[in-house]
């Protein structure tokens, strides 16, 4: 194999300009082509010219090529070029790396099949682009992808939802030109785990609005640009933005929320135009308008051909939260400071539920502390009439099934939430007795977090679910769906299975800091709408009358379906 012309490292560093859409890569393809018409003898008499002559002795290079030129004489042709595939996306850099491809078939990767995230490269194996188009290099794409799919950690939610959040700021503040700008892919289908951060947005100037993109001064690099779409390295992350004109916004947002198995099935109903709004897109391919978080290809598609959708649980629908920590045990802040943030939410009830004794938390309740708890709760009573606090607990259920307090203690506390925090090593079958324990329990009113999932840490317990909801739905016990983006349980398929079986669920933040109350069950309300939940299956959706009734109902022992038909 012969070693490398300079001819062939400028034209290695023109495609990774041209990729990044840097302004010197027209002038380092000009170059390219000027190297390319010399015979060896001109090239050999060129390189010696570069290490003699003056710049200024120089002019049929434009300077941005002279200077690389004078640079890879001097024998720093492979320090620029790694330099410069370090400032690609993370895609096309480690298939770089991997020698999976080479440059020239990176620039038909991101110019032509439009591929420059992971993302991007599956769907385009996937629908056949890269067989069409790159087919010598099919294998080695597929291979690349599978590797780098392996390496790359994808990100928790609520990291990822802050990240996002943080760049909408920064663009709402220095790109008036980009409008309706909002979370997509992953994030706006409340993924659990995150693979890639994607905004859209519409401009009646899309390419002066990318340009405004590249100018924000939290942005550390620019790793590609079109006029249409850009993919920043800011807040140490890629972050890929797509901008829409007025007239196609719809389809652009639509292309990027959408898992590939949804994007591909709605297109194949009929070849997809230029729309507006969703709306009309959903409409033009003959299927009802579908909720981002259930395009995932589970089924929402038959449905929505069906006819209209139920309408799901909404933020507008939660009257309010029945789970969250204070200082008492492992939460950052006071009482006070807890119900004052719900007050400013709006809601009409709150419980709050410490850990109990015997948890694995920071700090938990002792007797002691729960009648102190007690005392407290009576004095904001009086100073916040507006709201109903409700006194509770998150009560452990120990190795035994047995709970945390007993029962005398108990039936003190307004509601009851029991957990399976420690597994005690035990299999399914214990842990799943252990929760049928509590849900029998008639002082148990909430199982949260059920499966006791950490999200990219710990899959949930292997608990035997269809006897779990059975026994929920005839005990009159609601199962969580736990908002703290670590939880995330049940997830939106259980949750999903869950409402179907009559489970009544609730929505909570399980939140232990004031300022993240409403974050985190937004949180909790995207994963029940994955799950297709209404809010006549929840439990917190309900007046605080119904919710006061629930709990007396299996107090007294009036058991009954509980989910609203």
């Amino acid at each position: 194999m012969r070693p490398p012309t300079l001819a062939d490292q400028l034209r290695q560093l023109a495609c990774i300009a041209e990729i990044r859409g840097g302004a010197d890569a027209g002038d380092l393809r000009q170059a390219v082509s000027a190297l390319d018409r010399r015979s060896p003898e001109e090239m050999a008499r060129l390189a010696g010219h570069l290490h003699a002559a003056p710049s200024d002795d120089i002019t049929e290079f434009p300077p941005a090529a002279l200077w690389r030129l004078r640079e890879f004489v001097s024998g720093r042709a492979d320090g620029a070029l790694r330099a410069s595939r370090a400032g690609l996306p993370l895609l096309l850099r480690r298939l770089l790396e991997l020698k999976n491809i080479d440059e020239v078939e990176a620039v038909t990767l991101a110019r032509d099949l439009r591929v420059v995230t992971l993302s991007d490269l599956r769907d385009a194996i996937a629908d056949g682009r890269v067989n069409r188009l790159l087919k010598p290099a099919a294998g080695r794409l597929r291979a690349g992808a599978e590797i780098i799919g392996r390496d790359v950690r994808p990100m928790p939610l609520g990291r990822a939802v802050d990240v996002l959040s943080a760049v909408q700021d920064g663009i709402a503040h220095h790109c008036p030109l980009l409008e309706d700008v909002g979370a997509a892919g992953d994030v706006r289908r409340f993924e659990p785990l995150v693979s890639q951060l994607v905004l859209v947005g519409q401009s009646s100037s899309p390419p002066a609005a990318v340009a405004s993109l590249c100018a924000m001064p939290d942005v550390d690099d620019v790793l590609h640009r079109t006029p249409r779409r850009v993919v920043l390295w800011i807040h140490q992350v890629e972050v890929d933005v797509r901008v829409a004109a007025y007239d196609d916004y719809g389809t652009v947002l639509f292309g990027a929320t959408g898992s590939s198995e949804h994007v591909r099935a709605v297109s194949s109903r009929r070849r997809l135009s230029l729309h507006q709004n969703e709306e009309q897109l959903y409409a033009h391919a003959g299927v009802a308008f579908i909720p981002a978080e259930m395009r995932n290809h589970t089924g929402e598609i038959a449905a929505a051909a069906a006819g209209p959708l139920p309408e799901f649980v909404s933020r507008a629908d939660i009257r309010g939260d029945l789970h969250m920590h204070s200082t008492y045990s492992d939460g950052q802040d006071t009482l006070p400071a807890m119900v004052a943030a719900c007050v400013a939410i709006g809601y009409e009830y709150m419980a709050i539920t410490d850990h109990s004794e015997r948890a694995a938390a920071s700090r938990t309740l002792s007797l002691d502390t729960l009648a102190r708890q007690r005392d407290e709760i009576l004095r904001l009573r009086a100073q916040y009439p507006q709201i109903t606090i409700l006194h509770g607990v998150e009560v452990d259920i120990l190795a035994d099934g047995r709970l945390d307090f007993a029962d005398d203690i108990l039936e003190q506390l307004d509601i009851v939430l029991a957990s399976l925090h420690d597994s005690a090593k035990q299999d399914g079958p214990a842990l799943t007795r252990r929760c049928l324990q509590a849900i029998r329990h008639p002082l148990v009113n909430v199982i949260t977090h059920p499966a006791n999932q950490l999200v990219g840490r710990r899959p949930g317990y292997a608990l035997d679910f269809p006897v779990i909801y059975a026994a929920a739905a005839e005990t009159g016990t609601a199962l969580e769906i736990d908002g703290a983006p670590s939880h995330l349980d049940l997830d939106g398929e259980h949750a999903r299975t869950a409402v179907s079986a009559g489970v009544t669920v609730t929505i909570d933040s399980d939140c232990h800091r004031a300022r993240a109350l409403d974050r985190q069950m937004r949180l909790g309300i995207g994963t029940a709408r994955r799950g297709w939940v209404e809010a006549r299956h929840v439990l917190n959706c309900r007046p605080l009358d119904e919710v006061l009734g629930f709990i007396a109902a299996k107090r007294t022992g009036r058991s009954r379906r509980s989910a609203r038909p």
